[in-house]
């Protein structure tokens, strides 16, 4: 084991790293604590509405109440 070796064997993997992050989408990229604790959030705000559900008879939709976790109508 060389000096040289070491420092090729660390520029190949850098340049590996950021061909990788160049080149993968957004989407494909493994999500993050702070990504995980934002969706925790979103899900834990309020109502989520219901679009599988048709309106009741007098108009008013479905949602589920995420602190409940109830269904409600509004």
């Amino acid at each position: 084991m060389s000096w040289s070796g070491v420092g090729n064997a660390a520029v190949g993997t850098l340049a590996t790293n950021i061909v990788t992050n160049i080149f993968t989408k957004e989407e494909n990229k493994p999500a993050t604590k702070g990504d995980i604790k934002k969706l925790i959030n979103k899900t834990h705000q309020g109502v989520i509405l219901i679009k599988n559900l048709p309106p009741r008879y007098d108009g008013t939709r479905a949602y589920f109440d995420t602190a409940q976790q109830i269904l409600i109508y509004k």
